[in-house]
C-alpha cells in the first residue's frame, strides 16, 4: 500500500491531467480565481501546485487542493479528498535518513520561466518538436536560434505538456547550475535529504537515466559554454532531452539528435503579440503595430523590450519608430533594461555583446568580421567579401556557431543584430573602408548574380556608413552603384543615385565621373539633347582639371561622342569615336576601346555604310576572341552588334545564326536572366522575324517578355521594348488585337519614361505601321505624320530613326 503522501499526490495529479493542454501557470491562475463555496478564494503558486503533484510536498491549506480540483472540472467526493490531504499532512514531519528506490509518482523538478505577457502559439515549431521527441531514432532535440527568439518559451510549453513520469528542469549556463538541478532531481526521486555533494547525487542521477524504464524528459535550458555540460549530457533509453542553445557546434550534431531552429516570429504573429501584448494601452492603431513589427524585424525580444517601453514611457508608436529610424540612438537605449522582456535575463543589446564575447574565445577578430557584416545587407553577404582569401573563415564560422550570422554559401544577419553590432565596434570608420575595399574588390570580376548582391551591399553600406566613405575623395565603390544600375537598364535610378553623390561631391575627379553618369542616365531616359548639352561641360571641365587622356576624361568623351550620334550628327560622332581610339593608348580588349569601336561600327552603318559597319564589328569580334577568349562577356556583347551588321548587309539567316551563338554564349556565362542576355535575345527574335520565320520570331518574343517581366518587372525598359515588338511582330503576322495592345502599351511608356522618349516615338510608329497593313491608310498617314514631327523635335531630322520615319511616310504618299 503506497504512502498517505504518494496518495495524495497520485490523487492531485488525477486532477491536473483533466487539463493537460494547460500549463502550470494557467492551472494555478484558474484556481486562484475560483470562489470556494466558503465565499473566499485562495492564491495558488504553480511552482507549488507543480510540487504538490510530483509529491515533493503538501499544501498547508486544503483550501487550495480544493481550488485545483473546481478549476480543473470540480470533484464529486470532497470529503475523501480531505482524507487523503489529512493522512498526507500527518507525514510530511518524518524526515526519511537513508535514500530510498525511486517511487512510482510523477517527479517534477525545476522551474521553467512562466509564460510570457502575451505567449504566442508557434504551432509549427511546436509540432515540430514533439515529433522529433517521439521520434525512435532521436534521443536528444536541440532547440538552436539566436538569444530572444523564443527558445525557452517553446522549451516551457513542451515541459508542461509532456506526458513523462520524471520531468527536470535545469538551467544550464554553467556546470554547477547542471549539477545542481541533478542533485535536486535525484533527491526529489529518492527522497533522500542533501547529506550528500551535488557531484555524486548528479552522477547517481545520471546512472539512474541511463538504467530506468520509467519515462523521463530532462531540459537543459540555456546551455551556452559547451565546456560547462561536457560529462554531464542525460542519456538513457527510457527517455529524452531537450536543449535550449545559441550555439550549433559540431559537437551538439550528433545521429540521435533533431536540431530544431528557432528564428523570427513571421509577420502576422510579430503583429499579433504586439496586439496582444499593448491590448493594455489602447493608443496604438493595428497598422502602427505592423509597421513597428516590421521595423523590428520580428525579433521576439525587440518586440517584448518595446512593448514594455512603449507602456512605461508613454511613447507612442511612431515617435518609437523615428528613434528607430535615428541612426545616432544606440541599441541600449532603444531597448533599455528598464524596460525588461518577459523574463529574460537580458536586453537586446546584451544578447548581442554575450554572444560576441563568446564568438571572440573562438576566434580573437570575430568582432572585426562581425563589424564588416554589420555594415551590409542582413539578406545575403557574399561570403568572398568576408573571408578575405580565407582569412577571416575561422571568425566567421565562429559568428554562425554563435548564431550571430547565418553563413551557408553566403552571409545573413538579422538588421537588429547588425544595429548593435556597430554599437560594440570601436571604429566605424576603419570598419565602413574595409567594408568598402572588400566590395570594390569581389565587385572587379563579378558575375551578374553576384554584382546585383554586391549593389545591395553598397546601397546599405552607403546608408548606414557612408559619411565615412569620402575621406580624401569619394570610395570608388560608390560609383559602382550608379554604373551598375545604368549597366541593368535602370537609368532612373542611376541617375537619381549620381546626383545624390554629386550633392557631397568635391574632388574634382569625383565632380566629373559623376556629371558624366547624371548626362549618362538623362540621355538613356530620352533626352538626348540635354544629355549632350550636360556632356559638353563635362568635357571641359575635365579636359582642364585632369586632362585630355585622364581615363575618366576618355570616357566623358566616349558619352559625348554617343550622344552626338544619338542626336544625328553622325559624321561628328564618327571622327570623335576614331579620334578617341588613337588617343587613348589603351588595348584593344579595353572596356573603352571596345565600346568606342562598337560605336563606331554604328556609325559607319547609320551614315549607310553597311558594309564597313560589317568589317569594322568582324575586326572588332576577330580581336576579343583572340585577346579574351570566344566565351569572354565582351566578346558576346561584341558579336551582338556584328550580328544587326551582317543582317543589315542582307543577310537576314547569318545574322539570325550570329545571334544564336551570342544568345547560347550569354545564357552559359552570364545566365538567362542577365540584361545582356535578354539584349541578344530580343535581337534574335527580331532577325528571325526579318528572316520570315514569324512563328519562331513570336514564339521567342513571348518566352524572353515573360521571362524579362519577371526577372525585370513589368515596366523595365526592356520588358518594355520586348513587349512592344511582341506587339507588332503578332500584328504582322496577323493578330487584330495588336493595334489595340500597342496603344495600351503606349500609355504604360508614356507614364515610365514621359511622352517624348524614343521608345514613346517608337511604339507609336509601330502602331502606325500595323494600321496601314489592315488597311486603315488614312488613320495611319495621320499617325505617321504626328510622330516624323515630334521625332524631327526630339531627335533631329537626321536622326536614323527620323529619317526612317521620313522614308515610310513618302512610301505611303507616293512622294
Amino acid at each position: 500500500m503506497s504512502d498517505p503522501k504518494t496518495a495524495f499526490a497520485q490523487a492531485l495529479a488525477e486532477l491536473r491531467a483533466r487539463v493537460p493542454d494547460r500549463s502550470d501557470e494557467a492551472v494555478a491562475r484558474r484556481a486562484s480565481a475560483v470562489v470556494l463555496p466558503s465565499g473566499r478564494r485562495v492564491p495558488v503558486n504553480a511552482r507549488r501546485l507543480g510540487e504538490w503533484v510530483a509529491g515533493q510536498s503538501v499544501p498547508r491549506d486544503f483550501d487550495a487542493v480544493l481550488a485545483v480540483a473546481m478549476a480543473t472540472g470540480g470533484v464529486t467526493g470532497p470529503a475523501a479528498l480531505r482524507e487523503l490531504w489529512r493522512a498526507a499532512r500527518r507525514g510530511t514531519g518524518r524526515q526519511d535518513r537513508e535514500p530510498r528506490e525511486p517511487r512510482a509518482t510523477r517527479v517534477v523538478v525545476g522551474r521553467p520561466p512562466s509564460d510570457a505577457a502575451a505567449l504566442r502559439d508557434r504551432s509549427a515549431l511546436a509540432r515540430a518538436v514533439d515529433d522529433a521527441l517521439r521520434a525512435e531514432d532521436v534521443r536528444q532535440v536541440l532547440l538552436t536560434g539566436p538569444g530572444g527568439v523564443g527558445k525557452s518559451q517553446l522549451a516551457t510549453a513542451v515541459f508542461h505538456r509532456a506526458r513523462a513520469d520524471v520531468l527536470v528542469w535545469v538551467g544550464a549556463r554553467t556546470r554547477q547550475s547542471v549539477l545542481t538541478g541533478y542533485a535536486r532531481a535525484w533527491r526529489a526521486l529518492v527522497g533522500a535529504g542533501a547529506g550528500a555533494d551535488d557531484e555524486a547525487q548528479a552522477d547517481l542521477f545520471l546512472d539512474w537515466l541511463r538504467t530506468t524504464t520509467t519515462p523521463w524528459l530532462v531540459v537543459l535550458d540555456d546551455v551556452d559554454d559547451l565546456a560547462e555540460p561536457a560529462g554531464l549530457w542525460p542519456a538513457g533509453d527510457a527517455g529524452r532531452s531537450l536543449v535550449t542553445t545559441r550555439r550549433r557546434d559540431a559537437a551538439l550534431l550528433r545521429p540521435d539528435v533533431r536540431v530544431v531552429p528557432v528564428g523570427m516570429f513571421d509577420p502576422d504573429e510579430a503583429a499579433a503579440y504586439l496586439s496582444a501584448r499593448l491590448s493594455v494601452d489602447p493608443r496604438h492603431s493595428p497598422a502602427e503595430l505592423v509597421a513597428l513589427a516590421d521595423a523590428l524585424g520580428c525579433f521576439p525580444l525587440a518586440l517584448s523590450q518595446a512593448a514594455a517601453f512603449l507602456i512605461d514611457s508613454g511613447i507612442g508608436v511612431r515617435g518609437y519608430l523615428d528613434l528607430l529610424a535615428d541612426r545616432r540612438q544606440r541599441v541600449a537605449d532603444l531597448f533599455p533594461p528598464s524596460s525588461p522582456a518577459d523574463e529574460h535575463d537580458d536586453t537586446v543589446a546584451g544578447t548581442v555583446r554575450l554572444a560576441v564575447e563568446r564568438a571572440s574565445t573562438l576566434a580573437a577578430n570575430a568582432l572585426d568580421v562581425l563589424g564588416l557584416v554589420a555594415v551590409l545587407s542582413p539578406d545575403g553577404i557574399p561570403e568572398a567579401v568576408l573571408l578575405d582569401g580565407g582569412r577571416n573563415l575561422p571568425a566567421l564560422r565562429a559568428l554562425h556557431r554563435l548564431n550571430l550570422v547565418t553563413h551557408v554559401g553566403r552571409v545573413e544577419a538579422h538588421a537588429l543584430v547588425q544595429r548593435a553590432a556597430r554599437d560594440l565596434v570601436p571604429d566605424p570608420a576603419a570598419v565602413a573602408v574595409a567594408a568598402a575595399d572588400a566590395l570594390e574588390r569581389e565587385w572587379a570580376s563579378a558575375d551578374p548574380d553576384t554584382a546585383a548582391a554586391l549593389h545591395r551591399n553598397a546601397e546599405v553600406l552607403r546608408a548606414v556608413a557612408g559619411e565615412h566613405l569620402w575621406d580624401g575623395g569619394m570610395h570608388p565603390v560608390l560609383l559602382r552603384l550608379a554604373r551598375h544600375l545604368a549597366a541593368i537598364g535602370r537609368p532612373a535610378a542611376a541617375r537619381d543615385v549620381a546626383v545624390a553623390l554629386l550633392a557631397r561631391a568635391v574632388e574634382p575627379r569625383d565632380v566629373v565621373v559623376l556629371r558624366t553618369e547624371v548626362a549618362r542616365s538623362t540621355g538613356d531616359l530620352g533626352d538626348t539633347t540635354t544629355a549632350l548639352a550636360d556632356l559638353t561641360g563635362v568635357r571641359a571641365l575635365a579636359e582642364r582639371e585632369l586632362g585630355r587622356t585622364d581615363l575618366a576624361t576618355l570616357w566623358v568623351r566616349e558619352h559625348h561622342a554617343r550622344f552626338l550620334m544619338e542626336t544625328g550628327r553622325i559624321e561628328a560622332a564618327l571622327a570623335e569615336f576614331t579620334a578617341l581610339i588613337g588617343d587613348g593608348g589603351l588595348p584593344a580588349s579595353h572596356p573603352l576601346v571596345v565600346e568606342a569601336e562598337d560605336n563606331r561600327a554604328l556609325c559607319l552603318g547609320l551614315a549607310g555604310d553597311v558594309a564597313g559597319a560589317r568589317d569594322a564589328a568582324t575586326s572588332l569580334v576577330t580581336v576579343l576572341r583572340t585577346e579574351l577568349g570566344p566565351r569572354h562577356r565582351q566578346t558576346l556583347r561584341a558579336l551582338v552588334g556584328l550580328g544587326r551588321w551582317i543582317g543589315e548587309t542582307g543577310d537576314a539567316p547569318a545574322a539570325v545564326a550570329t545571334y544564336r551563338e551570342a544568345v547560347e554564349g550569354l545564357e552559359a556565362v552570364v545566365g538567362r536572366g542577365a540584361h545582356d542576355t535578354f539584349i541578344a535575345r530580343h535581337n534574335l527574335a527580331y532577325w528571325r522575324a526579318l528572316a520570315g520565320d514569324l512563328d519562331t520570331a513570336i514564339a521567342e518574343f513571348d518566352d524572353a517578355a515573360a521571362d524579362a517581366e519577371r526577372a525585370l518587372g513589368e515596366r523595365h525598359p526592356t520588358t518594355l521594348t520586348y513587349r512592344g515588338n511582341q506587339a507588332f511582330w503578332r500584328g504582322v503576322a496577323g493578330d487584330p488585337r495588336a493595334v489595340e495592345h500597342l496603344a495600351a502599351l503606349r500609355r504604360v511608356v508614356e507614364d515610365v519614361f514621359g511622352p517624348d522618349h524614343p521608345r514613346v516615338l517608337r511604339t507609336r510608329q509601330q502602331r502606325a505601321e500595323l494600321l496601314h497593313r489592315a488597311g486603315r491608310r488614312a488613320e495611319a498617314v495621320d499617325e505617321l505624320r504626328a510622330v516624323l514631327v515630334e521625332m524631327t523635335r526630339v531627335q533631329g531630322e537626321n536622326h536614323p530613326r527620323t529619317r526612317e520615319a521620313a522614308d515610310l511616310l513618302d512610301g505611303w504618299t507616293g512622294r
